[in-house]
């Protein structure tokens, strides 16, 4: 009987989270997590660093107003926080002031248009390849992502 329940809830949570998009890419060909009534949207950058944007519950509308990203790595028991900061208009980029080597999750603490998340999004690195690569992206997705380097 332990078991079915625990089959059943193992089941309806992973059906809950692709059901939040968290299987496909975002509107920016990130990974998403469902931390409260928004959502994020994480990037990694090739220097170890993340673009995190804040969408609403449509997965649009990326927005950094009355908005605050805390965010740390985890490296083993090793715990490096990031410094996050706005670029552009529509996102956040959190990079670290010194090299992190083999981190296995980026935690994010995340405020959107004033609303703490109630929860943590945790992401396990390194982040997954979709099937769907970000090349098939529409050109003004992709240039956004990068736009304010």
């Amino acid at each position: 009987m332990n078991a079915f329940i625990f089959f059943t809830a193992t089941l309806l949570s992973a059906l809950l989270a692709f059901a939040h998009g968290e299987d496909k890419p975002g509107p920016h060909g990130g990974h998403i997590k469902m931390p409260a009534n928004f959502h994020t949207e994480v990037i990694a950058d090739k220097d170890g660093s993340f673009h995190i944007y804040l969408l609403d519950m449509q997965f649009k509308n990326p927005t950094v107003k009355s908005s605050e990203i805390k965010a740390y790595v985890l490296s083993g028991k090793k715990k490096t926080t990031l410094k996050c900061s706005v670029m552009g208009e529509k996102h956040f980029h959190c990079k670290s002031s010194k090299a992190v080597k083999s981190a296995s999750s980026l935690v994010i603490k995340a405020k959107r248009e004033g609303t703490w998340a109630s929860m943590d999004a945790k992401y396990n690195l390194p982040l997954k390849e979709f099937q769907q690569a970000t090349s098939d992206l529409p050109t003004d997705k992709k240039a956004d992502i990068h736009s304010s380097h």
